[in-house]
């Protein structure tokens, strides 16, 4: 109890430190998530990025930036935090411990890249061609379809760990 407790501890402390660095960064400290969406949206959509520094990447084919906001930081966090819970049960040393921290990490951030990529390819056109809903403005319905992007990722991403993770039994309602 003692070790899985010092795991979430480590993981709040982390889930801390990653809110606080994605609030004070700037888009060229984001790189390293801003640099592999972007490419993965320049393959899945055909469309050249190119880094525009303190902004972003930008197309110019299509007039539209992945910045700051679009860096899916907030979806790596959710997505380390919840993989690091649900695999907590296979916690039973600090070597384990160390172990689901690590594989959560990892896993949340390429979960990042790939949801993200999908979310801003969707996005694209949704900007090209606005939906007429009465109700909604332009930035709303981007941010809809953000919302039901990420919770989809991450309820994808909820039902690919067991079978990555053979020790934890699935429970079926």
């Amino acid at each position: 109890m003692k070790i899985k407790l010092g795991v979430l501890t480590v993981l709040a402390l982390a889930v801390w430190s990653m809110k606080h660095y994605y609030a004070v960064a700037t888009a060229d400290d984001l790189w390293w998530i801003l640099g592999p969406t972007a490419w993965l949206v320049g393959v899945v959509t055909g469309t050249p990025f190119a880094l525009a520094p303190g902004e972003g990447y930008f197309s110019r084919e299509h007039l539209f930036l992945i910045e700051k906001s679009c860096a899916g930081i907030n979806f790596m966090i959710a997505a380390f935090g919840m993989l690091t819970c649900t695999c907590l049960r296979r916690v039973d040393s600090g070597v384990s411990g160390a172990r689901v921290l690590a594989a959560s990490l990892l896993a949340s951030y390429a979960a990042a890249v790939l949801v993200n990529a999908v979310r801003i390819a969707i996005a694209m056109p949704l900007a090209a061609h606005p939906v007429a809903v009465s109700t909604l403005t332009p930035g709303e319905v981007h941010r809809f379809e953000g919302i039901a992007v990420y919770f989809a990722g991450l309820v994808l991403l909820y039902e690919v760990v067991p079978r990555f993770d053979r020790g934890t039994e699935r429970i079926d309602a």
